[in-house]
């Protein structure tokens, strides 16, 4: 008996010793690299600029503004920033968003003065709820206030991606009931009971929608309908529930559903440059519109495939976070560290912008650019985990071979949701 005590007891140091051991060494794989990052880099400070500076000094057609998380109001704030930097300086009149393209043709609608909707009403329509914000009221507020007023061209707001396509029906649907086209879409209640949620995205019941709007793609194609507004809007609408729908039958295959988003996105957002003419800005999360990401291709990797040297990215990172992000359906705060020493000089500089090219006459400069070191990086959720294993919350990469330059945070503090 006294021997099998003594083996329970072995036993359990053993088992305690590991858990000790195991969290010694994941809080060393953790917080090692803060504390190695905490440290000064003066050759910083001969590049840093502001964000109001001319950041942007060659021409290029598209220009890509990351953001660390979804989950700060800092990178909302720079939103702002940064576009009414590049209307002043680059000539950009087109801002593009990661949300659903009709939730972009939405929004339009209310900044050009064709929607009868409340800032809140407009807000209820945006799926995304991280954009439920007192930052991007006030974007959207400047943009529609600036068209008002504007003698000169009017400004522009999309969306590129496409996983809500509720709201892209939503755009169809009224488009279909405001110009009285083909009268049995204006009978068929199959519209308005998906956008309800009555009816599921991937059931037999949605085939027959899609037979619908396959017919109403080729009616709004003619020339009877290409005069009225938004009608090229909602023919990409009808194409992004086609994509939508294909996107779903991916769900379960992490890289195969990232890279065919990524890519429509790419395309989204080419047509909107097509479109326009002029440089665009487009504006998501940092592995989505950087030239790589941590496990699949990017958006911005196929948007440099195609446009080249025309792309343009801006990266931004923060050195400590508390992120407002969806813990297992339900948004809390929660903190974390970047280990990234570019966004630790922030905390002596303030916000500032740091163009790599530039820096990159500096020798020392040049160095940390290339080489691999780490960034933050949260999307929308957040487990367990992402409090003990650093490759969760950060990504290990030569910052210069994902962006062109970059925006450091000292401290992100979180969202403050409006509760539209």
């Amino acid at each position: 008996m006294k021997i099998l005590l003594k083996l329970v007891k072995l036993i359990m140091a053993l088992a305690v010793g590991l858990v000790l051991g195991v969290r010694v060494y994941l809080g060393v794989g953790m917080y090692k690299p803060v504390w190695d990052a905490s440290k000064e880099i003066p050759e910083v400070d001969g590049y840093a600029q502001k964000v109001t500076d001319e950041i942007i000094n060659r021409d290029v057609k598209i220009i890509g503004l990351g953001e660390a998380t979804h989950g700060n109001r800092e990178f909302q704030r720079l939103k702002l920033d940064v576009f009414k930097t590049l209307m002043r300086d680059n000539g950009v009149s087109t801002l593009c968003f990661e949300m659903s393209y009709g939730e972009g043709t939405l929004v339009n609608d209310y900044i050009n003065g064709r929607s009868d909707e409340t800032i809140e009403q407009l807000f209820s329509h945006i799926r995304f709820d991280i954009y439920h914000t007192e930052e991007i009221k006030d974007l959207i507020e400047f943009m529609k206030s600036y068209n008002e007023n504007s003698t000169d061209g009017k400004l522009e707001f999309y969306g590129f991606d496409l996983q809500n396509p509720d709201i892209d029906l939503l755009v169809v649907n009224n488009y279909v009931k405001q110009h009285s086209v083909l009268s049995e879409f204006q009978i068929n209640k199959n519209f308005d009971r998906f956008i309800n949620g009555e009816i599921e995205f991937k059931s037999r019941e949605f085939d027959s929608i899609m037979a619908d709007l396959d017919i109403l793609r080729t009616e709004l194609a003619s020339d009877l309908y290409k005069d009225y507004p938004n009608t090229d809007r909602v023919l990409k609408c009808i194409d992004n529930i086609f994509c939508a729908r294909e996107l779903a039958d991916k769900a379960g295959d992490m890289v195969r559903y990232g890279e065919y988003r990524d890519e429509k996105m790419k395309d989204t957002v080419i047509e909107i440059y097509e479109k326009t003419g002029y440089p665009i800005m487009i504006t998501g999360h940092n592995g989505h519109v950087g030239y790589a990401g941590s496990y699949v291709k990017t958006m911005g990797a196929y948007i440099k495939e195609e446009m080249g040297d025309d792309y343009y990215v801006i990266g931004t990172d923060y050195f400590v976070t508390k992120c407002n992000i969806n813990t297992n359906g339900t948004r809390k705060n929660h903190t974390s560290y970047s280990a990234d020493p570019l966004a630790y000089r922030a905390k002596r500089l303030g916000t500032y912008y740091l163009d790599f090219t530039a820096a990159s006459q500096n020798e020392t400069l040049a160095k940390l650019l290339s080489e691999k070191m780490p960034t933050g990086s949260l999307g929308e959720g957040w487990n367990f985990l992402n409090a003990v294993i650093a490759g969760s919350v950060r990504v290990y990469a030569p910052v210069n071979t994902m962006y062109d330059a970059m925006i450091f945070v000292y401290e992100a503090t979180p969202l403050n949701l409006l509760g539209y």
